[in-house]
């Protein structure tokens, strides 16, 4: 196992060598991060690649490290809420009927009945999601709308696996419930940027400035976003 230093942790890496390999690639997924090259590229250049890939590689490896924790489902696992991850505790009661979850002391508390189906299970935390999407971002798009001068028709939530959130023709602008797990700062920046496509049905320049003029940091949170687009 090879490393390099990035800022105050360190990016290790395992090295692939094939004769048949031209140039020098960098793998990350979720076993971590190997890099496949040839026998003559030394191992100062591999650090140096590594190294100035680090950014990338490590936002990687934070993303495969988000999707597993929202694989598995029983107490000691986390789920995404607003910006972080938070332990989940399994709690099993004779007398449920229904899965109920509450998010309480910074924890997901999830009391289930002795037996139930996973899809059960799976269903009721998107459910969870739904419920405090409409809750959060109902007000706040309200919030923003009155700001920007805008009037969308129609406010909607449902899961999608491309898109935060989308503005129709006719103004009506529909949120990926999923939006919750991120954080408050980065629901905002899609909440701007589906009311500034009532005014401009593009992505125009025109639309970058109404974008830029309620958000200047827009493309910071652009980048944070794609961290987590993996998630949905």
């Amino acid at each position: 196992m090879y490393s390099v230093a990035y800022g105050n942790t360190h990016i290790e890496f395992e090295i692939e060598r094939k004769r048949s390999l031209k140039n020098t690639y960098i793998n990350v997924d979720t076993d971590g991060v190997l890099v496949k090259t040839n026998d003559s590229t030394t191992i100062e250049d591999i650090n140096k690649m590594v190294s100035n890939k680090s950014s990338w590689i490590s936002k990687k490896l934070e993303l495969f490290k988000s999707i597993a924790i929202n694989k598995e489902i029983s107490t000691g696992s986390r789920l995404y809420y607003m910006g972080k991850s938070y332990y989940i505790n399994m709690i099993k009661d004779e007398t449920a009927k229904n899965i109920i979850i509450n998010f309480t002391h910074s924890q997901f508390h999830i009391t289930t009945p002795p037996t139930f189906m996973m899809n059960e299970l799976n269903n009721a935390i998107e459910n969870f999601y739904k419920q405090k999407a409409i809750d959060k971002i109902i007000p706040l798009t309200k919030k923003w709308a009155k700001a920007m001068e805008v009037k969308p028709e129609h406010i909607s939530f449902r899961y999608n696996k491309k898109r935060w959130g989308s503005c129709s023709g006719a103004n009506s602008i529909s949120f990926n419930y999923h939006l919750v797990k991120l954080s408050s700062s980065l629901i905002e920046y899609v909440v701007i940027h589906e009311l500034a496509h009532i005014t401009f049905q593009n992505h125009s320049k025109n639309f970058w400035k109404l974008v830029y003029k309620y958000l200047p940091d827009y493309k910071v949170r652009e980048d944070k976003i794609r961290v987590f687009e993996k998630l949905i």
